[in-house]
């Protein structure tokens, strides 16, 4: 009997070292792995092959393991911060190490620098029923920003400004991560975020759009903007690129000038007379543009493609006009940032802003004047 559960127990022991060894690979061994692996929350490093079931945790957890063995596709959502994180890049380990390693070294995958955008390409009057309209690409992230100007009346409490309505609708063509509600979501979450990027509190302080100056008739009459975003194709930085296309299609916006009929007394809502012909810019010179400065590992970075934002541990993006006043600011990620290297974001944001509203101003100069011509 008890040689027996000797022989047993050796044969198990046996078993358990013949797995282990068939389980070795040399690149655990090298100091890249470690740099790089990754553990579960338990602590374990868990290793999965093409043909193995995912387990019932990995399942709860939300992490599902795609056909070319590479590291988790992971699905995560975070709320109450503007921001909504969905359907992180599916990434390998070397590629984990080679992005993260240029980010250190100033050299990032693209060539660019740290600080350094993409090309910016700006189109103006691309929708000719709105009242204006703007398309921007930043790389490939393309997005198209049209103005619907409608009068309307004030509310009761600001009765000398008028109203904006931002709204930002995800094509389910731009990414797969935007098909049915990941689309929806995200697309409530950047509508929140610009409107307290450009808008400021509920009170209009800190405003990037001056609401004073779309009223007509004061507490009677005023301007209602109705500001609709459309995300084409989204590799990144996609709050930059959103607000960058509602400062140029504000400034592609022609307003009719209105005619106030005398006479009106009281309560009566005075007769106006729009003008077909005759039409007032709109005045951006104090919208703000969007840095958003995505923190990886020790170092944070300007526009950032999707493959850097997985790897972000968190972000922060600044609205800034040109007179480096700060109009908003929205974090996201779930680490925390110490109050001093918000501090230093927000002065690396500013010194950033001066440089992206000047290649801003002429990409939309060249593209009025290129409308103009044609």
């Amino acid at each position: 009997m008890v040689e027996n559960l000797k022989e047993i127990s050796k044969s198990k022991e046996q078993a358990k070292q013949d797995q282990e060894a068939s389980n070795y690979s040399p690149l655990e061994e090298s100091p890249e792995f470690e740099d790089v692996q990754e553990v579960t929350s338990s602590g374990r490093r868990e290793h999965k092959d093409e043909d193995t079931d995912q387990s019932e945790e990995d399942l709860n957890a939300g992490v599902n393991y795609n056909s070319l063995n590479r590291s988790p596709t992971l699905q995560s959502q975070q709320y109450g911060c503007a921001w909504i994180e969905l359907g992180m890049v599916g990434l390998s380990l070397g590629e984990k190490h080679f992005i993260q390693g240029g980010i250190a070294q100033d050299i990032r995958s693209d060539g660019r620098k740290r600080l350094t955008y993409r090309p910016i390409n700006v189109e103006t009057g691309v929708i000719p029923q709105a009242n204006g309209s703007a398309r921007i690409r930043m790389g490939a992230t393309d997005v198209i920003s049209t103005v619907k100007a409608e009068l309307g009346k004030p509310i009761s409490l600001q009765p000398d400004k008028g109203k904006v309505s931002i709204y930002v609708d995800c094509s389910p063509t731009a990414a797969p991560m935007f098909e049915g509600r990941g689309g929806e979501e995200l697309s409530t979450e950047l509508s929140v975020a610009l409107q307290r990027s450009l808008l400021g509190g509920k009170s209009g302080a800190g405003a990037g759009i001056d609401l004073s100056s779309l009223v007509v008739v004061e507490g009677k009459i005023c301007w209602d903007l109705y500001i609709d975003c459309l995300v084409v194709c989204s590799d990144g930085n996609l709050l930059d690129a959103l607000g960058a296309a509602i400062k140029a299609a504000l400034s592609n916006t022609g307003i009719p000038r209105v005619q106030v009929a005398a006479g009106a007394s009281g309560d009566e809502q005075p007769e106006v007379d729009i003008s077909d012909e005759e039409f007032l810019q709109f005045d951006t010179s104090d919208i703000p543009v969007i840095v958003t400065l995505t923190k990886v590992g020790r170092h944070y970075i300007v526009d950032a493609t999707t493959e850097e934002e997985s790897q972000m541990s968190s972000a922060i993006s600044i609205s800034v006009n040109r007179k480096g006043h700060i109009c908003g600011l929205t974090k996201r990620g779930g680490a925390g940032l110490d109050p001093s290297i918000v501090l230093d974001m927000i002065s690396v944001a500013k010194h950033v802003s001066e440089q992206l509203m000047n290649k801003l101003d002429s990409e939309i100069a060249a593209a009025e004047a290129g409308e103009d011509e044609s």
